[in-house]
């Protein structure tokens, strides 16, 4: 019986020992993707700031979206966006520039940005549509992605979950932000006094 107690107690100790030690690993260690991305990427440029920015100077509201707009929307949907730099388009057949994103721990989303929405539909024609499902459709047992399209932008999320399938496609289909408008004079009517 001692033995048997004891031997209890050494399996708690390595248990105790790996525990703190996966602890250390995944505090200590280092990221695997690099802290800046590359400076002479085109697909950058064309994307912009590729982190979540409010509508301002750094991310102008144009009424197209940009990198940094999506991040934005995305991050106040409490969908937790993240880069994947390790990630690469499957959809061989869109040119548009794409962006990566992991959403939680096993979602991903594939989007790709045009310079306008004729670039965006014309190259869209070249998909095969039955691949995919628009966000409103159940997905079948083929666990089908789903195809999301707004203005300038086309995405392509690889999701089993329902909530997060809808909670990305209202965040993307509510559009892109819009420039700020004019500022109008406001008229105010005189008040009429009564003696």
């Amino acid at each position: 019986m001692k033995r048997l107690a004891g031997l209890v107690a050494a399996a708690g100790a390595v248990a105790g020992a790996v525990a703190g030690a996966v602890a250390c690993a995944v505090a200590c260690g280092g990221s695997k993707s690099p802290a800046h991305p590359p400076a002479n990427s085109s697909a950058q440029v064309a994307l912009g700031p590729e982190k979540p920015i409010a509508p301002g100077p750094e991310c102008p509201g144009t009424g197209l979206w940009a990198a940094c707009s999506i991040m934005y929307r995305l991050d106040r949907a409490a969908l937790a966006p993240a880069l994947d730099s390790a990630g690469a388009p499957s959809e061989n057949m869109l040119t548009g520039a794409p962006l990566m994103l992991k959403l939680g721990f096993t979602a991903k989303l594939e989007v790709h940005l045009y310079a306008d929405s004729a670039s965006r539909i014309a190259d869209e024609r070249r998909i095969d549509r039955t691949q995919y499902v628009m966000p409103e459709q159940q997905q079948t047992m083929r666990r089908e992605r789903t195809l999301i399209e707004n203005a300038n932008m086309v995405a392509l999320l690889t999701s089993i979950n329902g909530h997060q399938r809808d909670r990305v496609a209202d965040a993307l289909m509510a559009g892109p932000p819009q420039p700020p408008s004019p500022a109008q004079p406001q008229t105010i009517a005189p008040s009429k006094s009564t003696p």
